[in-house]
This record gives structure tokens, C-alpha cells and sequence, in this order.
């Protein structure tokens, strides 16, 4: 099984060990499991809209954290701003799970855009540098190209590299994204412990399929 979103939504790819997404994200869920376990979500949200949800949650760590970053130099030493910078990134992208909100994920959705990141951190590093602040402009120009290129995200991956048992922080965020959706539409979830249990055993086949 392999189907692709929509002409219009053409950003991730699904297979029988999940979805991956055109990032390389996975989520170890199908759309048939969906049905199974969340009867009739999808016919109020599509898979298209679920997946992009989930993919605002996944990147939300770059993006806040830069915005992070961004604010904290206007008032604070540069150091000391990318040192909390590092901090919330780390437990933002390990925790986020338990901050799955409907309407928050479509404000991430917007925060992680190119447009977003672009503008806001050429005003600020613009005007940091007008103002002296020479370190800080390079830092900021630093982390933006970290967030970019999801580096630190690579990093807290690796540390998490050998975790074979429970679920993966993508599906964590995936399961979240299912759950507070059902309750939005009044749709109760079946069996969470066995879709919990799917979305790892497909991890754990995807994982040993590598090896």
C-alpha cells in the first residue's frame, strides 16, 4: 500500500508501515488504523489535514525557539539567551505531546512558514545590529540556520536513537493530534492502549527492517 496526499496537500507518503512525510517524519499510523480506532474522524478532517497538524507540532521546537531566541536578545545577554534558547528547545521537543491544542496547531502551522521566520528574524537581527549588539546578530544568524536545518532536532534524535520500546516523540504527537481532534468533533476514541500499541509495533518493524 502506498498512497500519496492529495494532488493539492502532495507532501507526505503512506505506506503500510505508516506515513513519512516529504521532511522525512514518520508517524506509524495508516488511515486504516484511523478508522479503526477513531471511527469517523476522518470524514471531518481529512488525513491531509491531520498529517499537517502534526507536522506543525513536530517543527513547533525550531520555531518557537527562535522566535525564543529572537525576543530574549532584545533585552538580554546574548550568552544567556542562547543558552535558554537551547534549554526550552530541548524540553519543548521532548514534551510537546502533552501541549496538543486544535487551534494552537494552526498558529504553529503559520509560525514555521518561511515568510514567518524570514521576516521576523531579519527585523530583529537588523535592529540588534543597529544597535551594537554585534554578538547577538551572529548568534541569531547562528540559530536560524540551526532551527533551518533542524539540527538540534537531529541531535535530541540521536540521543533518543536507541529507544525501541514505548512510542516514538512523533507518534506521541501524532496520537495527541487524534485524540484532542475526536474531542473537538465528539468522537470517542477506541481502544487508545491498542492504537498505542500499533503505532509501536510498527516503529519497532520499521527500526528492525533497517537494520
Amino acid at each position: 500500500m502506498k498512497k500519496f496526499g492529495s494532488q493539492s496537500q502532495n507532501f507526505y507518503l503512506e505506506t503500510k508501515l505508516g506515513i513519512v512525510t516529504q521532511t522525512g517524519n514518520w508517524f506509524h499510523t495508516t488511515s486504516e488504523h484511523i478508522h479503526q480506532f477513531v471511527p469517523g474522524l476522518l470524514d471531518e478532517r481529512s488525513l491531509d489535514q491531520l498529517v499537517k497538524e502534526a507536522i506543525a507540532w513536530v517543527r513547533s521546537a525550531d520555531s518557537l525557539a527562535l522566535t525564543l531566541l529572537l525576543v530574549l536578545l532584545l533585552f538580554i545577554p546574548p550568552v544567556l539567551a542562547a543558552v535558554i534558547t537551547v534549554a526550552f528547545h530541548f524540553f519543548w521537543y521532548r514534551l510537546k505531546s502533552g501541549f496538543v491544542t486544535t487551534y494552537v496547531g494552526r498558529l504553529l502551522t503559520f509560525m514555521n512558514t518561511d515568510g514567518y521566520l524570514l521576516i521576523v528574524s531579519l527585523v530583529i537581527i537588523s535592529y540588534i545590529g543597529m544597535q551594537g549588539n554585534y554578538l547577538g546578530a551572529v548568534l541569531a544568524l547562528v540559530f536560524f540556520f540551526l532551527m533551518k536545518l533542524g539540527l538540534l532536532k537531529h541531535l535530541w534524535d540521536k540521543i533518543d536513537a536507541d529507544n525501541k520500546s514505548g512510542l516514538s516523540l512523533n507518534d506521541r504527537v501524532f496520537k495527541m493530534v487524534l485524540v484532542k481532534n475526536a474531542m473537538h468533533y465528539n468522537i470517542t476514541p477506541k481502544e487508545v492502549q491498542k492504537m498505542e500499541d500499533t503505532f509501536v509495533e510498527l516503529y519497532v518493524g520499521r527500526k528492525e527492517g533497517k537494520e
